[in-house]
């Protein structure tokens, strides 16, 4: 574990200067350092431990040849990675998802839909375990039983938030990765959020923001990515909501205004770096034509009564009295049709009784 000891002293050493840390590492794997502090031992201790609990446990130091290299691209790149999962997908294509933790119904079934079209063509799906966006992107990819890369804000063996604990597990059953630059028994803290953003952008070859505020987590990894040449896409949603107010405001900068899955799967693949062009040359991409489409992909048909309630919903949120005023019924009946609708997959149910009609990703 001598190695690990040297890594770990590399990136945590708090008696050296965070830049001073960076200077070091480029001088390659025999840059002088000082003795490991207090600090520095303990965390040594403690990830000895996690990585001898499971085989599928790992560490990659900015030194090692299993070192992402498109990370190196970062103004300040993790200079250590504590993983679960399979290592091999550090390298592999991949297409990342962000967006608000507190999505709506509709934002949360197009995360869900996106991450599952880009898992059956082979992409990976990278996100951050939040609440929210992530968590969909997250079981949309396993749902297509693809590869998923979750980013954490915490050390590998923490989970944020809590509830996310079987997610995490899933992720790494089913052949994904969970990973973090910060080491075991580090709880979570908001600062580490945003730097985990920088690790999500690095990793990927494309990034898809669905849902953000102006003031959004989500748009420092879209700049982050912008920055690094990845192509960038955002889905526009209602001009009356505050959760795509962001959305709204990269599309206008530049981004590109994604409507299938097939689009950023494109503009991704004209920029992959070579040694994952190679890779992509050699699949087969006959499942890449997958298209996020906002049709309905339903074998029900409503009836006509329900087809008028359907027709007077679109895809803003509007509340059932407004609806049943707007159709000469009373509440009681636009509710009980709203609620058939829903069974049927058409409509989606919001916060506080409103409804909208269903992008139709499933």
């Amino acid at each position: 574990m001598g190695e690990l000891l040297d890594a770990m002293n590399l990136a945590y050493n708090t008696t050296i200067k965070a830049r001073a840390r960076y200077e070091l590492a480029q001088q390659g794997p025999g840059c002088s350092l000082p003795a490991p502090c207090e600090a520095v031992r303990l965390w040594h201790a403690l990830a000895s431990t996690w990585l001898l609990q499971s085989n599928k446990r790992f560490w990659v130091g900015i030194h090692s040849p299993a070192y992402p290299q498109s990370l190196l691209a970062l103004k300040d790149p993790p200079l250590i990675l504590f993983g679960e999962g399979r290592l091999d997908l550090l390298k592999t294509r991949g297409i990342a998802i962000v967006g608000s933790r507190n999505a709506t119904r509709t934002g949360l079934s197009n995360a869900q839909g996106f991450g599952k079209a880009f898992a059956q063509a082979q992409w990976v799906v990278v996100s951050g375990l939040a609440e929210g966006i992530d968590g969909a992107a997250h079981a949309g990819a396993l749902q297509a039983l693809g590869a998923t890369i979750a980013v954490l804000g915490c050390g590998p063996d923490e989970v944020y938030p809590p509830h996310h604990a079987g997610l995490k597990k899933q992720i790494v059953e089913q052949g994904g990765l969970v990973l973090s630059e910060y080491p075991p028994g580090t709880a979570p803290q908001a600062g580490f959020f945003p730097r985990r953003n920088r690790i999500i952008a690095g990793l990927a070859d494309a990034l898809l923001v669905i849902e953000a505020a102006m003031r959004s987590g989500s748009l420092i990894t879209a700049r982050v990515a912008s920055e690094l040449g990845r192509p960038v896409g955002a889905i526009p949603g209602s001009i009356h909501s505050s959760q795509s107010k962001g959305c709204h405001d990269m599309i206008k900068k530049g981004a590109l205004l994604v409507e299938t899955a097939l689009e950023l799967m494109e503009e991704a693949k004209a920029s992959l770096p070579q040694y994952k062009l190679l890779s992509v040359l050699q699949e087969d991409d006959s499942d890449c034509h997958t298209e996020m489409t906002c049709t309905v992909d339903t074998d029900a048909e409503p009836d006509e009564e329900l087809g008028r309630v359907l027709q007077h919903l679109g895809h803003d949120p509007v509340h059932t009295d407004t609806l049943a005023r707007q159709l000469g019924l009373d509440t009681e009946d636009t509710l009980a049709a709203l609620t058939e609708l829903e069974l049927l997959g058409l409509v989606l149910g919001e916060s506080g009784n409103r409804w909208v009609r269903s992008n139709g990703v499933f």
